[in-house]
């Protein structure tokens, strides 16, 4: 039970990064790990792939209880933000059918999402256009896909996991031809 409160109190206070909060509780305020145990700790958890909190959530609790432990650590990192999500899609949604302004409102900020993918997706487009190895072509390939990506989610509305197995499935290609022409010169 301990473990699953200590990290109900990380879970709920891990707003923007769960580096601090897991700090707190595991050196400062239980003592479960000493400042080196929790650097080695978090750095593993950090290379893991996943939410770095949930890893290390999994790998302090294994320590403490094993199989049991674990799963309380994780549920009490994962279950109270999921609550709380759920709670504030609920009075978003009773908001959104009791008031239009809130629904302008609710588009304002989805396009300002879409704002910053797009300013993401752009940069990212720059960078792959300007690296001084790639050859043009491999350049252009890349850019190709990036538009494909854009073109299957806003104009054939494609399910976005779909989407990315498609764009990945294509990377993967591109990147096999790229190698498979390289060997090809060095020979």
């Amino acid at each position: 039970m301990d473990i699953f409160l200590g990290f109900v109190y990380v879970g709920l206070s891990s707003i923007g990064g769960a580096a601090g909060p897991l700090r707190y509780v595991l050196v400062v305020r239980r003592k479960w790990l000493s400042e080196g145990d929790f650097s080695e700790v978090f750095g593993i958890a950090q290379v893991l792939p996943g939410a770095t909190g949930a890893n290390v959530a999994a790998m302090v609790a294994d320590r403490f209880g094993r199989f049991p432990a674990v799963l309380a650590g994780l549920a009490g990192f994962c279950l109270p933000s999921m609550f709380v999500a759920i709670g504030l899609l609920s009075i978003a949604t009773r908001l959104s059918a009791s008031s239009p302004r809130f629904v302008a409102a609710e588009t304002a900020v989805t396009a300002a999402v879409a704002g910053l993918f797009i300013g993401n997706g752009t940069r990212l487009a720059r960078d792959l256009w300007t690296r001084a190895h790639d050859r043009r072509r491999w350049r252009t390939a890349r850019l190709g896909i990036a538009v494909a990506g854009i073109v299957l989610i806003v104009a054939y509305h494609v399910w976005i996991p779909a989407a990315v197995l498609i764009l990945a499935s294509l990377s993967l290609a591109l990147e096999w031809a790229e190698r498979e022409a390289e060997r090809r010169q060095t020979t």
